[in-house]
């Protein structure tokens, strides 16, 4: 396993964006497309070797690293602050993820952009090395610099290649993202200030602020430092009513960065929940085990009723994404093992399936240039291969049986309804179960309707001569498809790679 360097693995595309950036690269758009592809199917292959040799009963970080200066360990000695990696249950799962839409993400850009192609894949790699240093950092600073540094490429890549209000929604994009930070912020030097007041040592250590914390935070600072951590993430996963930067985001973002959006920085909020919040405050999270539930109804419920109004296809798919990141909070919010490993499991059910989605919207739109359903209707006669992939992604989205959408949703219902996380309180989480079921006949509306208004019908005149997939669009897209199908059939492939994690975590606050 000494081959298996974290530090290849997260700063190689941030290299590799510095190349292609430099004038020494040659300014071909083919070459440099060939290249940025070439490379990020090596990443992923590369972060599948992380997977074979994962061994998930080891409940501890794994492959860890720490980057040296002048042979010691810490960054900045004097605040306890290193520069150090690692992969458990929760963040080898995402790696993967990451790595696997960046690499189809890349692959579908040939069609989306079409001007300042070095610049673009630069920024697309220099986004995957944050993302793979936010999920392995087991240092609270290094994953808020990280955190950070993902707002510098997102922003460019909706306000160079985006469309529409494109300056407005890269703009709200970061002021949102900026505003959770400022929350976090104040949560990290809290938690490093009590660690300091109690033990004489500063220290950023996720490891050290966790398990090992042998002192009590006063309730109400440790209340404080918790709803910081959950504001900040908040924000990202999104949740009502902090998720307004995100149809903005989606509308406006070009397709490849709409798939990444969706199948991977989300789910950074739902990383960070379960990493800070659930980890680090096994004891405060029972105190708020209830606004996690009813923030995810909330979302569940609202965000299917948007959708369902919507007009615009993108936008119905940016709320739809929505609507089932609150799955995530109804699984956590019930601290048991089947629920919160439904939670993290719906995290990689919903990657994949929003990243199809958002691709087949952009599909559509980059052959008639509109995404209204009015405008729409009968593209299944001309485009029947979108159109199977369609039927297959709506169908895994509103939960059909033996598809990956079904098997998170089971276990995030089954452990919500068995869960006694909101004993003592006015809700039932039967009740909560049953008003997010409700979910269930919205979805399949809206997503039925989708089909029906853009597929099917009567078609245009002037859409008889509109083209099928492309060989790149196709490749994408089953890619996509293979994992939704066969981890919907087996399950336990994914989910025995966190289970012990999950039920470690479980351990701390057993209710």
């Amino acid at each position: 396993m000494e081959f298996l360097s974290l530090n290849i693995l997260i700063f190689a595309p941030l290299i590799v964006a510095g190349i292609i950036l430099s004038p020494l690269f040659p300014n071909d758009k083919i070459i440099v497309r060939r290249f940025a592809k070439g490379f990020s199917g090596i990443l992923f292959i590369y972060s599948i070797l992380f997977l074979l040799f994962f061994d998930p009963y080891n409940t501890d970080y794994q492959f860890k690293e720490n980057i040296k200066f002048f042979s010691d360990t810490n960054w900045i000695e004097p605040l306890g602050i290193s520069l150090g990696f690692g992969l458990d249950g929760i963040s080898i799962m995402l790696v993967v993820l990451a790595t696997f839409l960046v690499m189809l993400a890349l692959i579908v850009s040939k069609k989306s952009i079409t001007t300042k192609h070095k610049l673009y894949y630069s920024l697309i790699l220099a986004l995957t090395t944050a993302i793979l240093g936010m999920v392995t950092a087991r240092d609270l600073f290094l994953f808020f610099l990280f955190w950070e540094l993902e707002l510098i490429p997102m922003y460019f890549l909706i306000l160079i290649w985006g469309t529409g209000k494109k300056e407005y929604s890269a703009m709200k994009f970061v002021l949102y993202t900026f505003f959770g930070s400022l929350f976090m912020l104040g949560s990290i030097l809290l938690l490093n200030y009590f660690h300091v007041l109690n033990t004489g040592i500063s220290t950023f250590s996720i490891e050290a602020l966790t398990y090992s914390r042998h002192y009590e935070i006063p309730f109400l600072f440790e209340s404080l430092i918790f709803l910081g951590f959950f504001i900040a993430f908040a924000v990202k996963l999104p949740i009502v009513p902090l998720h307004t930067w995100l149809p903005n985001a989606h509308v406006d973002a070009p397709t490849p960065v709409s798939m990444l959006l969706a199948g991977i920085l989300l789910k950074m909020g739902g990383y960070g929940l379960i990493r800070f919040n659930i980890q680090m405050f096994p004891e405060m999270i029972k105190v708020f085990a209830p606004m996690l539930i009813i923030s995810g109804v909330i979302n569940i419920i609202y965000a299917a009723l948007v959708a369902l109004a919507q007009k615009d296809l993108k936008l119905l798919i940016a709320y739809s994404s929505v609507s089932h990141m609150g799955f995530v909070l109804l699984g956590l919010g019930a601290l048991n093992s089947i629920g919160i490993t439904g939670a993290m499991f719906q995290m990689i059910a919903h990657g994949l399936i929003s990243a199809g989605l958002f691709l087949i919207v952009g599909v559509i739109y980059f052959r008639t240039k509109t995404r209204v359903f009015s405008h729409l209707g009968g593209l299944g006669q001309v485009m029947p291969k979108a159109f199977y992939f369609t039927i297959l992604l709506a169908f895994a989205s509103l939960g059909l049986p033996l598809l990956i959408g079904f098997a998170a949703e089971v276990m995030i219902f089954y452990g919500a309804f068995t869960s006694n996380s909101l004993d003592g309180f006015v809700l039932s989480n039967q009740l909560m179960t049953a008003l997010a079921a409700i979910s269930i006949v919205i979805t399949a509306a809206y997503l039925l309707w989708v089909l029906q208004k853009v597929f099917m019908g009567n078609m245009f005149e002037k859409w008889q001569k509109v083209q099928d997939i492309t060989p790149h669009e196709t490749i994408a897209l089953t890619f996509l498809s293979i994992p939704i199908v066969l981890f919907g059939l087996y399950p336990e492939g994914v989910t025995s790679l966190f289970l012990p994690f999950v039920d470690s975590l479980v351990s701390y606050f057993t209710l």
